[in-house]
């Protein structure tokens, strides 16, 4: 007997695990699982599913299906045993699936109104959403979930098509939220309104202002009362802040305030609850000092990041979040609040608590090696580095507007932010320029890099402002020049790169590159000094460039002076050897021009060019090297950019540019009559 209960136990846990699978079109899977499922009933919800599926609707009363799934789903949780969890999964994924196929509309008539009847019946007489409910204290968190989700799919339907939501979810929702008792109903209750949210942001509903703003008037004092039960302020000790560690619990908490936010941004919808997560933000940040699970310092990282960013919900979302933000006028001072909070916590010595692990973290556990080939989590110190930089952005933004009568120290918080990159393993040394620290970081997140290289322009602005002097800001990290130069030179001074992030909207490449552009026309002295000051810090790689340079200068020499010599008997002196370009049309010819930026090699008049580069001299070395090391990426920046303005126009005139570059093609247009202008 006991050799017999065992093999029902291990067949209802497979059979828990393969009901996944069964509607992909799985036909072992599905084999197995009929083997496993005797009942009638289970092959018939396996075969309606099916049909559904395919857009078909089944050869079955509706008032009956109806029937058969609200049999099943039992209100008595207690009395679920493992051998009905399969047939309780089945009901709900099927139960789901037909609330959601009332939102294809490419749904036929008969497959609209077999779904529709069957909804009707179970959620009218039948009362599912009182059963759904139920199971949601159900021990296999399985059921729980599914259960979640189909309550989750009926209220967003519910809401799209008659703009309102059910009052029993709601009612639930609230209790739960009030008893703030740590639970699996709270952890499926947190979720499911976050689903719902999320739904609705996501749904074509022309009325989603009105019901979003219901919605959270009747949740606003309970989520406020939970946000404060679940992130407590302890603003006198934050060091000796004991939370409960509730992992599961905290991370749907974090899922809901980024979802409250996202719908503050789209839809300009503003509640209590969603102004706390920028008035009461400290208590995010005392997170980092909790005794909690590293997962969660992570993730309330990453929601201040996106919250600061304006990046709430850009994974699932669709609008416009200017637009909308523009509509709220209390965004601006939040933002402010939670802008300052940051940088009063690092003042305070915040850096000093944020945990980094010495390997990348991926959903709560460990990898032996990071993204990056480093043994660091580069997550949490781009997180990290973008919340300082974008708190120090909006500070000196507003403290213009705000007429504010003290200055910001930019140099103190980026030498501190400095000091704690290179706590945490970024390979900063004293041979490094300080300020590659931005692509170090970044290297593996281009939008994260870009972010950052806006918000250090405008730091670098006002820092200068202040002083009138930029001397010194290479040493704390923040010259934009030296960022641009070091960013063309990541990507081999490539234009079609800068092209495709121009045209890209993953990043804010396009409004970064004209912020710099304007400064590059205005400061053009201050870009001849990073292009010396980066070669400077960089010396053993430009000479390995040089010698390769002339090493191919040598051997492209060699070749031509042999093919001279072969067609016409002369030496290389006696005139210069032309060059062929081959171009697809007579739209694209231009003059072609032999540049080496400046830095040609001179040598005696009695000797080619073959002989002086094939056997360079120590003095014609040394030469190269004082004039190349001078020119060199300064040559090759300028270069880029007049290749990319030849390409957008390119693009422009044939109209296959995405948007209007004319002042893009204004800034581009004043780089190459500097050229010559090196400082």
């Amino acid at each position: 007997m006991g050799t017999l209960k065992n093999r029902i136990v291990t067949l209802s846990s497979i059979r828990s695990y393969l009901y996944y699978r069964l509607f992909n079109n799985n036909t072992a899977t599905s084999q197995y699982v009929q083997f496993l499922i005797m009942d009638a009933s289970d092959l018939d919800f396996q075969t309606i599913f099916r049909l559904l599926h395919a857009g078909s609707a089944p050869n079955l009363c509706s008032k009956d299906l109806a029937s058969r799934i609200s049999s099943c789903l039992s209100p008595q949780t207690a009395s679920v045993i493992v051998t009905d969890t399969a047939v309780i999964c089945l009901c709900l994924t099927l139960t789901e699936k037909i609330i959601t196929r009332l939102s294809c509309q490419s749904l036929s008539q008969d497959v609209r109104i077999f779904c529709e009847d069957v909804m009707r019946s179970l959620f009218g007489k039948m009362n599912l959403m009182a059963k759904l409910v139920s199971l949601l204290s159900c021990q296999d968190q399985l059921v729980s979930h599914l259960s979640a989700k189909c309550m989750s799919a009926y209220v967003i339907n519910d809401i799209c098509i008659n703009g309102s939501s059910c009052s029993l979810w709601i009612h639930t929702c609230t209790e739960v939220f009030q008893k703030s008792t740590p639970s699996s109903e709270l952890d499926f209750c947190l979720w499911s309104l976050t689903a719902v949210i999320k739904g609705v942001l996501r749904a074509d509903c022309q009325n989603k202002n009105d019901v979003l703003t219901k919605l959270l008037a009747a949740l606003d004092a309970d989520l406020t009362s939970l946000y404060a039960n679940i992130l407590p302020q302890d603003t006198v000790e934050p060091h000796k802040t004991k939370v409960t560690n509730l992992c599961k619990t905290k991370c749907a908490f974090f899922d809901l305030l980024e979802v409250l936010s996202a719908a503050r941004l789209r839809c300009g919808v503003c509640s209590f609850v969603q102004r706390t997560i920028f008035i009461q933000s400290r208590a995010l940040l005392h997170v980092m000092r909790a005794d909690v699970d590293y997962l969660v310092k992570k993730r309330a990282l990453l929601l201040l990041k996106r919250t600061l960013l304006r990046r709430a919900g850009e994974d699932w979302t669709l609008g416009d979040v200017h637009s909308a933000a523009n509509e709220d006028g209390r965004l601006t001072d939040d933002m402010l609040s939670m802008a300052k909070v940051v940088l009063q916590e690092v003042e305070a010595g915040w850096l000093k608590e944020v945990p980094v692990k010495i390997r990348a973290s991926f959903f709560g556990g460990n990898c032996n090696v990071g993204l990056s080939g480093t043994q660091k989590d580069d997550v949490m110190l781009r997180a990290l580095s973008l919340i300082l930089l974008k708190s120090l952005e909006i500070n000196i933004q507003f403290s213009c507007v705000k007429e504010a009568q003290s200055n910001i120290d930019i140099q103190q918080y980026l030498t501190e932010l400095m000091s704690f990159l290179i706590r945490h393993g970024t390979p900063l040394s004293q041979d490094t320029h300080s300020c590659s620290w931005v692509y170090l970081v970044f290297a593996e997140q281009d939008d994260d890099m870009m972010e950052s290289a806006k918000a250090l322009i405008a730091l670098y602005l006002y820092q200068k402002s202040l002083s009138s002097s930029d001397s010194g800001v290479c040493v704390w990290g923040c010259n934009p020049h030296c960022h641009f130069i070091l960013l063309l030179r990541s990507l081999s001074f490539d234009s079609t790169m800068l092209l495709d992030f121009l045209i890209s909207t993953e990043t804010c490449f396009l409004e970064y590159c004209v912020r710099y552009l304007k400064l590059l026309c205005d400061d053009w002295t201050g870009f001849c000094r990073s292009c010396r000051h980066i070669e400077d810090c960089d010396d053993t790689t430009v000479m390995f460039q040089v010698l390769s340079d002339i090493a191919e200068t040598s051997e492209s020499s060699r070749m031509s002076v042999s093919c001279t010599r072969t067609s016409t008997g002369s030496d290389v002196r006696d005139g210069p050897v032309s060059q062929l370009v081959d171009y697809g049309s007579s739209d694209e010819s231009e003059e072609a021009e032999v540049n080496i930026f400046n830095s040609n090699i001179r040598v005696d008049s009695g000797r080619t060019v073959a002989e002086a580069t094939s056997c360079p001299s120590v003095t014609a070395l040394e030469q190269v090297q004082t004039e190349h090391v001078s020119e060199y990426l300064f040559g090759k920046v300028v270069v880029c950019l007049v290749d990319l303005r030849t390409a957008i126009t390119r693009l422009h005139n044939r109209g296959l540019f995405p948007y209007n570059p004319t002042s893009l093609l204004k800034l581009l247009n004043n780089i190459e009559p500097k050229r010559n202008m090196v400082s």
